[in-house]
C-alpha cells in the first residue's frame, strides 16, 4: 500500500511538473510589426533595429522600450506604447516590457 501511495505521488508530481512547464513565455498579446516583419505574440527578447533603423507598429498589449543599442543595453531611451507606432534609430533595439 505504501508503495502504491509512493508511485502515485510520483505520477502527481510529474504531472504538475508538465502542466507547469506549458506556461507561455510571450511577452505580449498581439502583433509586434517591426519594418514590416510580423511578430505575432512576440516572445520576450531584444529586437535589433538594424543598420537602417526601424519603423515600428506595436500592435500588442505591452510598451515596447526603445535602447539606443542593438542588445537593449542602454537605454531605455524611449517607449512605444501599445498600440502606437513610431522609430528606431540605426543600431538601435526594442524590448517589450
Amino acid at each position: 500500500m505504501r508503495r502504491t501511495l509512493i508511485s502515485l505521488g510520483s505520477i502527481a508530481a510529474a504531472g504538475m511538473l508538465a502542466f507547469a512547464g506549458t506556461q507561455s513565455a510571450f511577452a505580449a498579446s498581439g502583433t509586434l510589426v517591426v519594418n514590416g516583419t510580423e511578430y505575432q505574440d512576440p516572445a520576450a527578447g531584444c529586437y535589433a533595429a538594424g543598420d537602417e533603423g526601424a519603423q515600428v507598429d506595436n500592435l500588442t498589449d505591452s510598451n515596447a522600450e526603445v535602447f539606443a543599442d542593438a542588445g537593449c543595453a542602454d537605454g531605455p531611451v524611449d517607449v512605444i506604447g501599445a498600440g502606437e507606432s513610431g522609430g528606431v534609430q540605426p543600431g538601435g533595439s526594442i524590448r517589450l516590457s
